[in-house]
């Protein structure tokens, strides 16, 4: 049993009314809520993963004056909110909802059909408990069909004019025959504004023309032109339910699928696609609808498809135009797939059967010549460019830009006389044209001779020639001229200064581009390591990746090592390490070590010195034992003392008294202290005292004589300590330095008992830095006395 409950809620708001009502059927509840207004507005469902309903909004693009208290009957929730874009009304359903839009005026229209609208002026949300009150819905089927329902009723019957006979009477109309034949005019002259006028007035004037569907056929026409899409749906929707049979129903398909396609509703498209394909097969337009097809899966991204709905059009159409379009379409998507002579194939078909389809074609030809020119197939260029130019007026602005183009294209392909011919035409045609000046220049580039035996006057011309024509062909060509010739001539570092200029040539057009660039970076960086410029060199290898011969490992090693790349030096030294020659193996050896304590491979530099110090065992090497100096240093790295006090007697025999080992026979004195060892400690720092003293070199002072004066002191030998505190009063020390010297010989002198030099001491070291804490020791000191 249904019934109306009550009517809870009624609010006009300024245009906008809402209605909420309520009811039982078969004893369950449900609500109705009624949104209108007098302009259509868009009400929006969102939908759970279940395909419930769980919210609606509905906007509107001004807010009511008048607002209300959000509402909720318990089947229903109801609020609105003001946006940044208008108004927004929220409805939330208790258990569940369903949105429907009130279309159809069933006092005014005589028939309905189903329809899913953006926007409407009347919106219905019905809320309920488990079943859907008043209606029964149910899912659309595959194969269903959309067929309006007429619901007029009682239609008085209509008799036409009889004559006494009682026959009905033909009568003519004229006008409506006139206005068909200047719509068809207009048409003809692409006026398709005018087409639409013309039949919009006739099918007003004359509602039962007997030329009704070629009217309605003629806006459809237009409107796919002039590419408004909504419209030719609204009006080929109807063509096609009321001239189902018409001879131009396949037109009207392809044009419907298409304009569904262009908006995006690819499932309506679709459907239209295949009625076309189905229903029309055998028709003309069933081809040009597998263009619009293909045109569909091109624009999702799917080029494959594509191509194969453009394939079939172009077997199956006798119609030139259609067959054009899609040759012209697959040659496009060729070049896009890389496909560059099967791209041409299809240019060599239009140009033979059809070239002045081009022309319609302009932008897209133009850009496709472009294409090839730029994949080196200037031949199918210049066929399209013919195409274009002789069907291009003279008087037009690009028939000039053509003619160039053709001359360029032609010059490419190697037909030398008619690029001569078409420059020529130019030339005589536009004197003081745009391209005048470029197209004397490609005139010239054909004539290009070779250079000067002389090198220096070779080099010279192709100098003027890349001053006079700039980045064009034949400036082009004299650059790389002049490199072939700066190459021959042995001028690396010339070429390396243009190396950016050559890299900008087309390495197709000009293949020895690389080559002669290498081949100078090798010259140059050969000639940096005969004069020992390792930095320069290194540079090089680096930059242009540089293989040399073996025979040029020697200078490159050193030079690695020069510039601290031991990275590079370790490659270049481990090819040497198998030498069946032990000499070789020998230096390597010496080398790799080196390299590996450069790296910080300390264990591996010690391993290796090792086994160079074996070969050295079997094979003497004396300019190799510097090995023991480097096997010191590792040690020293690695905190290794015995193998410090090991490698320090090997230097020491081999390099006896050298001042380039001072530094570590400092380091055999921290050893010592380190271990607390005192006869360590004063038997190198007497040695380092001793090679200062030879060399007159006191790298290590104050430092050593401290260090010996303190170990002296810590055996009881004060005496020894003054002697060495007082060899520093020659030296030139810093202030501070200075004022220590002086207090640790006033404390020697008076733990020995000299209180005069002990004295003379402390106020020695106050005069020196009085400030530092070794004056104020001495300060403190000679308060004592």
């Amino acid at each position: 049993m249904r019934y109306w409950i009550a009517l809870s809620l009624c609010l006009p708001l300024f245009g906008l009314e809402l209605s909420l009502q309520s009811g039982k059927e078969e004893g369950e509840k449900y609500s109705i809520l009624h949104l209108r207004h007098t302009t259509a507005f868009s009400c929006q469902a969102t939908n759970n993963e279940f395909g419930e309903t769980r919210r609606v909004d509905c906007r509107f693009p001004t807010a009511p004056k008048q607002t209300f208290s959000p509402i909720d009957n318990g089947l229903l929730s109801v609020k609105g909110s003001s946006t940044a874009q208008g108004y927004t009304i929220t409805i939330l359903p208790k258990s569940k909802m369903t949105l429907f839009p009130e279309v159809f005026d069933l006092s005014k229209e005589s028939q309905t059909y189903q329809s899913d609208v953006k926007k409407a002026k009347h919106w219905n949300v019905v809320g309920y408990t488990k079943t859907l009150p008043l209606i029964t819905l149910s899912s659309p089927t595959a194969s269903s069909i959309n067929f309006p329902v007429k619901v007029s009723k009682n239609i008085p019957p209509y008799v036409g004019g009889l004559d006494l006979k009682g026959n009905p009477i033909k009568i003519r109309r004229v006008q409506d025959v006139t206005d068909y034949m200047e719509m068809k005019k207009a048409y003809a002259a692409e006026d398709y504004n005018k087409v639409l006028d013309r039949a919009k007035n006739t099918l007003q004037e004359y509602p039962n023309t007997v030329f009704k569907n070629e009217l309605m056929l003629y806006q459809i026409r237009s409107y796919h032109q002039l590419g408004e899409y909504e419209k030719l749906l609204e009006l080929s929707k109807r063509f096609l339910r009321e001239y189902s049979g018409d001879t131009s129903v396949a037109e009207v398909l392809a044009y419907t699928a298409n304009a569904y396609s262009k908006i995006g509703q690819i499932l309506d498209a679709d459907y239209f696609f295949e009625r076309l394909f189905d229903e029309q097969i055998e028709s003309p337009f069933a081809s040009l609808g597998m263009i619009y097809k293909a045109e569909q899966s091109e624009s999702s991204g799917d080029l494959k498809k594509a191509m194969q709905y453009y394939q079939k059009a172009l077997g199956s159409t006798s119609d030139m135009a259609v067959a054009s379009k899609a040759a012209f379409k697959l040659a496009q998507l060729e070049l896009v797939e890389g496909n560059t002579k099967k791209s041409a194939e299809y240019v060599d078909k239009i140009a033979t059967v059809n070239p002045n389809y081009f022309s319609e074609v302009y932008d897209k030809a133009m850009d496709m010549a472009e294409a090839f020119m730029n994949r080196k197939d200037p031949k199918t260029a210049a066929r399209i460019t013919e195409a274009l130019l002789n069907n291009t007026d003279k008087k037009l602005d690009k028939h000039q830009l053509l003619l160039k183009n053709l001359g360029l294209q032609l010059a490419k392909s190697g037909k030398r006389n008619e690029a001569l011919k078409r420059f020529n035409e130019y030339l005589d045609s536009y004197k003081y044209g745009e391209f005048a000046e470029e197209v004397r220049r490609a005139k010239d580039g054909l004539f290009f001779e070779e250079g000067d035996k002389n090198a220096t006057k070779g080099i010279k011309k192709y100098d003027d020639l890349i001053e006079r024509y700039g980045n064009d062909s034949v400036g082009r060509k004299a650059l790389y001229k002049k490199a072939q010739l700066l190459l021959k001539e042995k001028k690396y570092k010339e070429i390396l200064n243009i190396e950016s200029d050559l890299y900008r040539l087309d390495s197709a057009e000009y293949p020895e581009t690389n080559a002669i660039i290498s081949k100078s970076a090798i010259g140059l960086e050969k000639e940096y390591l005969k004069e020992g410029k390792c930095a320069e060199a290194m540079k090089l290898q680096k930059m242009y990746k540089i293989k040399l011969l073996s025979e040029w490992d020697e200078s490159l090693f050193h030079c690695a090592i020069k510039t601290t790349q031991y990275a590079n030096a370790k490659k270049i030294a481990q090819k040497h390490l198998k030498s069946n020659s032990i000499k070789e193996r020998q230096v390597w050896l010496s080398r790799m070590v080196k390299t590996q304590f450069g790296l910080g491979e300390y264990k591996e530099a010690i391993k290796g010195g090792n086994e160079l110090i074996t070969l050295l065992g079997v094979e003497k090497n004396p300019p190799l034992n510097d090995i023991y100096r480097t096997l010191f240093d590792a040690a020293q790295r690695m905190g290794d003392g015995e193998g410090m006090i090991r490698h320090i007697k090997s230097i020491e025999a081999s390099f006896p008294n050298d001042f380039k080992d001072i530094e570590r026979y400092t380091q055999m004195v921290s050893l010592g202290l380190k271990r607390k060892d005192e006869a360590l400690t004063q038997t190198y720092a007497r040695k380092v005292m001793a090679l200062q003293e030879r060399t007159k070199t006191y790298t290590q002072s104050p430092y050593i004589e401290f260090t010996l004066a303190q170990s002296y002191q810590n055996l009881g030998k004060d005496g020894d300590a003054l002697k060495v505190l007082r060899t520093l009063n020659a030296r030139k020390m810093i202030n501070e330095k200075r004022s220590r010297q002086q207090y640790l010989i006033g404390a020697i002198e008076q733990k020995l008992g000299n209180k005069r030099q002990a004295r003379e001491a402390f106020n020695a070291s106050i005069k020196a830095d009085k400030n530092s804490a070794w004056g104020k020791l001495a300060k403190d000191a000679l308060a004592l006395f």
